[in-house]
C-alpha cells in the first residue's frame, strides 16, 4: 500500500512537471530542429496556436543568447546561411514592395499580427520548407508558388544576440 502511494506520488509529480511548460523543453526541441545548441539561451517569448484544421497555425519563439559562455555554431551543414536574406525570406520577415507589369505589388510580412522583427544587419538565417511539394527543403525560391505555406524559419541577430523562430502551417 505504501509503495503504491509513493509510486502514485511520483507519477503525479512527473505529470505536473511535464505540464508546467519547462522552457528547457522548448530550447531542446528548437536545438534539434535548427541543428544548434541553444541550452544557454533564455526564452523571452513563446506561443503556439497550432491545433486548427489539420494542425494549421503558427509558432513564435524569441530566444536571448546574450551572456552565453559560447555562441551557438551556426553551420551551413545544418542549414544556416549568412545574411542578407533572399527576397522570399525578406518578404516573410519584413514584407517587401516590388515593381511588376501591373505596378507596385506588396508582399508580406507573413508574421502573426502584432509581431515584428528589428532589421537584422549582421546575422544568419535558417529556412526549411516543409510543404509536401518542396523539391529542396532549404530553398525558399518556390515558397510563394503554392497556395499553402508549411515552413520553419529562424533569424539570428548577432548585434542583439537574439534568435527569432517562426513556424507557419496553413
Amino acid at each position: 500500500m505504501k509503495r503504491g502511494l509513493v509510486i502514485l506520488g511520483l507519477l503525479c509529480t512527473l505529470t505536473l512537471s511535464a505540464c508546467a511548460g519547462d522552457p528547457q523543453g522548448t530550447l531542446g526541441e528548437l536545438s534539434t530542429t535548427l541543428g544548434i545548441d541553444l541550452a544557454q539561451g533564455t526564452v523571452q517569448e513563446a506561443w503556439d496556436d497550432h491545433g486548427g484544421f489539420h494542425g494549421d497555425g503558427a509558432r513564435w519563439v524569441v530566444i536571448s543568447l546574450a551572456g552565453a559562455d559560447q555562441a551557438p555554431a551556426f553551420s551551413q551543414e545544418a542549414g544556416w546561411h549568412a545574411t542578407p536574406l533572399p527576397e522570399e525570406l525578406e518578404a516573410v520577415w519584413y514584407g517587401l514592395t516590388r515593381e511588376t507589369d501591373q505596378g507596385e505589388e506588396s508582399v508580406g510580412p507573413y508574421l502573426p499580427e502584432g509581431v515584428s522583427v528589428p532589421q537584422v544587419e549582421s546575422g544568419c538565417y535558417f529556412f526549411q520548407d516543409r510543404h509536401r511539394e518542396a523539391e529542396d527543403p532549404g530553398d525558399p525560391s518556390n515558397l510563394f508558388s503554392r497556395n499553402a505555406y508549411n515552413f520553419t524559419a529562424a533569424l539570428y541577430d548577432a548585434g542583439s544576440e537574439t534568435l527569432y523562430y517562426y513556424e507557419l502551417d496553413t
